[in-house]
């Protein structure tokens, strides 16, 4: 399974970090939702994040480390 999908919204496509729960990408995109423009896209072989809301999410994580959490 790839780590990325590529979505396009409203005429605009863009590659996202692969989301979790019910949500098709790491910022919040349904991805498949016609009523709200969005729809799955071909991801491209070499494709990377170009998504910027994805990124800055993936960049604020980077500062924690497993000792931050707390043991389940």
């Amino acid at each position: 399974m790839s780590k990325y999908v590529s979505i396009e919204c409203d005429g605009v496509v863009q590659v996202h970090a692969v989301g979790l729960g019910n949500y098709a990408t790491l910022c919040g995109l349904d991805g498949d939702d016609d009523g709200s423009g969005q729809r799955p896209a071909n991801l491209l072989i070499g494709a990377r994040i170009n998504c910027p809301d994805c990124r800055a999410i993936i960049e604020a994580a980077k500062k924690y480390r497993a000792r931050d959490f707390e043991k389940a």
